[in-house]
C-alpha cells in the first residue's frame, strides 16, 4: 500500500498578492485541499464524517518556504498521514515544482469534532483509519504550543459572513488571512516568509468580535493572538 499521494495544482490570478506571489491563506487553502482530496481517497473525508454528524478541525498548522510559488505556476503537492492517535492525527505535505524540486514543507494536526457536542471524539471510532498511519516524519519541525501574546493591538472587527465555513465557524483560511493583513506592503517588498504557524483553540462564529494582538519577540519573529471577549480563538507566528 502507498501511504503517499500527488495532487497537481495551477495557481491562479486569485491565489496571489500584489508580486504574484501566492498568498498565505491561498498556500494554505490549497494544502488543505489536498488534505480533503486524500482523505476523501481513504474513505474517511469530510462528507463520510457529516453522515456520523462530526468534521475534522485543524486544530496545528505550519508551514516552511524556501520560495512562494508564482502566478499561473503549476505545483504538486504530496500529502500523507504520519500517526492516527485517540485525540488527534498529523498529516505532512511537501510542495514541488515543475523541475521536482522541492519549494516548501507543512504539517498539520487533525481532531474529528462531533457537530452536536462541539467536541472532539475518539479517533480509534473510526474503524480501519489507523492502517494509513505511514510513521514518515515530515521535513520541518511540526507546530509546536504557542504561548500567550502580551503585544499591541493590531486590529479589531465583527466576524461577517464570509468568514464563516461548512462547518458554521471561522475558517481556517480566515484567520490565516487576518494575520497576514497584519503586515505593509513594505514589508512584503522587502522580506520573505520563511515560516509561519497557527494554534486553533476555540471556534470564532458570527457576530463575534475579533480582537488581533501581536509583538516581534526577536528581529523578523513575530507573534499573534486572536480572542474574543477576552477567550483565545487562535495563536500564530510568523517568521521572516
Amino acid at each position: 500500500m502507498s501511504y503517499r499521494k500527488t495532487y497537481s495544482f495551477r495557481v491562479q490570478p486569485q491565489d496571489v498578492d500584489f508580486q504574484y506571489n501566492v498568498t498565505m491563506s491561498a498556500l494554505a487553502n490549497i494544502l488543505l485541499t489536498t488534505a480533503g482530496y486524500n482523505a476523501d481517497d481513504n474513505g474517511f473525508g469530510i462528507r463520510f464524517l457529516n453522515e456520523k454528524e462530526c468534521t475534522w478541525v485543524l486544530i496545528r498548522f505550519a508551514v516552511e518556504m524556501i520560495r512562494f510559488p508564482q502566478q499561473y505556476e503549476d505545483i504538486q503537492v504530496e500529502t500523507w498521514i504520519e500517526e492516527v492517535g485517540r485525540a488527534s492525527t498529523t498529516r505532512n505535505f511537501t510542495i514541488r515544482d515543475s523541475k521536482n524540486e522541492i519549494i516548501g514543507n507543512a504539517c498539520s494536526n487533525w481532531v474529528m469534532l462531533d457537530l452536536n457536542t462541539r467536541r472532539a471524539k475518539d479517533l480509534l471510532t473510526l474503524e480501519g483509519i489507523h492502517q494509513f498511519a505511514s510513521n514518515d516524519s515530515g521535513l520541518i519541525e511540526k507546530p509546536i504550543k504557542l504561548d500567550a501574546v502580551e503585544g499591541e493591538e493590531y486590529d479589531g472587527f465583527k466576524v461577517k459572513y464570509s468568514d464563516i465555513d461548512i462547518n458554521g465557524h471561522v475558517s481556517s483560511m480566515r484567520y490565516i488571512q487576518w494575520i497576514s493583513d497584519c503586515f505593509s506592503l513594505n514589508c512584503y517588498k522587502k522580506y520573505s516568509i520563511k515560516r509561519y504557524e497557527f494554534n486553533f483553540m476555540n471556534e470564532m462564529f458570527f457576530d463575534d468580535f475579533v480582537e488581533i494582538v501581536g509583538q516581534e519577540i526577536a528581529p523578523g519573529d513575530f507573534r499573534f493572538e486572536i480572542s474574543k471577549d477576552d477567550k483565545t480563538a487562535c495563536r500564530a507566528r510568523v517568521v521572516f
